[in-house]
């Protein structure tokens, strides 16, 4: 099975959502996430950036290529743990894709995303950014006395 993904930031750089699926049509997934990055670029009224685009191809379960556009600069001054769950969100997506496709294609994601520098290993995330920390902790917290424990081993949800 050869399959070409395009993922945009889904409401938060760290979170990425399905928007297409190409096939092995690698250079017109990449046309589209230039252009979807480009008008979203032209549409920001905040001065930040865009969360970026993703797009990546995979064949017999092996990543062939990835593309990744968004501003390094910009995002790895506003890092986040490597071990944030929730990197593509595929759920709204209406065709069915195996969940070892899934799972291949997130993990190209958080290796690009450390590669670039924007996730980094949550002990150094934790030391650079207490507060962020500490609202976390205590958020966690919170949610653990109204619903009880987690089942993702404690990884971050957007």
């Amino acid at each position: 099975m050869e399959i070409t993904f395009h993922f945009g930031a889904a409401g938060h750089p760290v979170s990425r959502i399905l928007h297409a699926v190409y096939g092995s049509h690698y250079g017109v997934a990449l046309a589209a996430a230039r252009t979807w990055h480009q008008r979203m670029i032209a549409s920001a009224r905040n001065g930040t950036p865009p969360g970026g685009q993703f797009v990546i191809e995979v064949k017999n379960d092996a990543v062939v290529r990835t593309d990744l556009i968004f501003d390094a600069y910009y995002f790895r001054q506003h890092q986040e743990p490597d071990d944030s769950s929730w990197l593509c969100q595929f759920q709204s997506f209406p065709l069915a894709i195996p969940e070892t496709v899934k799972q291949i294609v997130t993990e190209a994601l958080r290796h690009t995303l450390v590669d670039v520098g924007f996730l980094i290993p949550r002990a150094e995330w934790e030391e650079r950014y207490p507060e962020q920390a500490e609202m976390l902790r205590q958020f966690r917290q919170a949610m653990h006395d109204r619903f009880g424990p987690r089942d993702d081993q404690g990884k971050d949800m957007p």
